[in-house]
């Protein structure tokens, strides 16, 4: 039943009150109290267990308390008292979290940890790199279902070695007695669900466009093409010009603000931005581009835009799966695939043929120095000219 805040903890809940630990909780009492007081103060029950804790919570009635709202965590065996090997407090914590055996108190290892921390991580580190030999040993064992393409197969050495070799580390040096055979098991089942299957690839590519393999985003509907095999239909030549004008507004509106922010940086004597700075510069404008797309439809809300994901092609020269600068994904259309260069680079040329064989709107965004490469059914936007006239701007 509800209870009044003007009624005093003594007439809405006697029971409670009972166990008021007059002693230790000074000049207030359970007649000036009130049940929903978010005040901490003393309690002890009948069995002579004494605790601090504020009176709302003793006067609700969560399911451990079993209806009674007078309820004792240590009677009832909801918690039990542990004290801690290490820093010597005590505390009342749950029946499981005793059986973890902890050194040190929360706040006790918290400050530990802050004292301890720069040394910990670099000897964790160590350990870790000391490890890859055996971590190494153990993955040769583990069986891999020979569907598996050898790229995939190749992320998922390098994710479970990082992980075995992080398990070791912490066996070794944190005393985390097991964790190398719980990784391990974890690493396997991940090793023989490596593929994913084309409804898991159709799914991800109609909802959102990513599919989640070994804690990587990768490219879905390209993973889609990879697994059904089947030719998308291939995008028009002239929408995939219309969608390359509309990049091409968004970057020439960039170019002139991008002019006018160095002219000012200029004159108050700042370095115009280094090729890096630009190619980050570049990556936010066509993630932007998205907006763009979809400006004033009913779309708007559930277009995405991504960066760095993962694609199922190995560009020649390389060990693992490219990535695609910007992706751009909207319900129910092709998705766009952005690569954004200051210099020639094959790799970026594989990944759009890939991404156009998949049936999206192939982008390459060209400045900085270099020849411009040309490919079949995509579109490269040169816009070296005016990424050179806005870096030069206020000279």
């Amino acid at each position: 039943m509800a209870r009044s805040l003007g009624v005093s903890l003594a007439e809405a809940y006697p029971q409670v009150a009972a166990m008021w630990l007059q002693e230790r909780n000074g000049g207030l009492t359970p007649a000036k109290a009130t049940p929903k007081m978010q005040v901490a103060v003393w309690w002890r029950c009948s069995a002579g267990h004494e605790w601090e804790e504020n009176i709302s919570n003793r006067t609700a009635l969560p399911k451990w308390k079993g209806g009674d709202v007078a309820a004792c965590r240590e009677c009832v065996g909801y918690k039990v008292s542990y004290s801690y090997p290490d820093c010597g407090h005590t505390a009342m914590v749950t029946p499981e979290a005793a059986a973890k055996k902890r050194g040190r108190c929360w706040k006790c290892h918290q400050e530990w940890w802050q004292a301890n921390e720069k040394r910990l991580k670099k000897e964790l580190s160590t350990a870790a790199k000391a490890a890859a030999g055996r971590a190494g040993k153990l993955l040769d064992a583990v069986p891999v279902p020979a569907d598996v393409p050898a790229p995939l197969v190749t992320e998922w050495r390098w994710w479970a070695s990082k992980h075995l070799q992080g398990a070791i580390a912490a066996e070794e040096q944190m005393g985390k007695e097991g964790r190398t055979g719980e990784v391990l098991a974890h690493v396997t089942e991940m090793a023989a669900h490596l593929l994913p299957t084309k409804e898991e690839a159709g799914h991800a590519a109609a909802n959102g466009g990513v599919l989640r393999l070994l804690d990587q985003a990768h490219w879905a509907e390209g993973w889609l093409h990879r697994l059904t095999g089947r030719s998308a239909q291939s995008v028009d030549k002239e929408t995939l010009q219309n969608m390359a004008w509309l990049l091409g507004e968004v970057l020439a509106d960039w170019s002139q603000r991008a002019a006018e922010a160095v002219a000012a940086d200029r004159a108050k004597g700042h370095e115009p931005p280094a090729t890096a700075e630009v190619t980050r510069v570049l990556t936010r404008v066509a993630l932007s581009f998205k907006d763009e797309l979809v400006r004033d439809t009913p779309l708007a809300p559930f277009a995405r835009a991504y960066r760095e994901l993962r694609l199922p092609v190995v560009p020649d020269g390389k060990g693992r799966y490219g990535r695609a600068d910007v992706v751009v994904w909207v319900p129910g259309g092709p998705n766009f695939v952005i690569e954004i260069d200051s210099a020639p680079n094959p790799a970026s040329a594989e990944k759009l043929v890939f991404a156009r064989d998949a049936g999206a709107f192939p982008l390459w965004v060209r400045f900085g120095k270099g020849s411009i490469e040309t490919i079949d059914g995509a579109i490269v936007l040169d816009i070296r000219d005016a990424v050179r006239d806005a870096c030069k701007a206020g000279a």
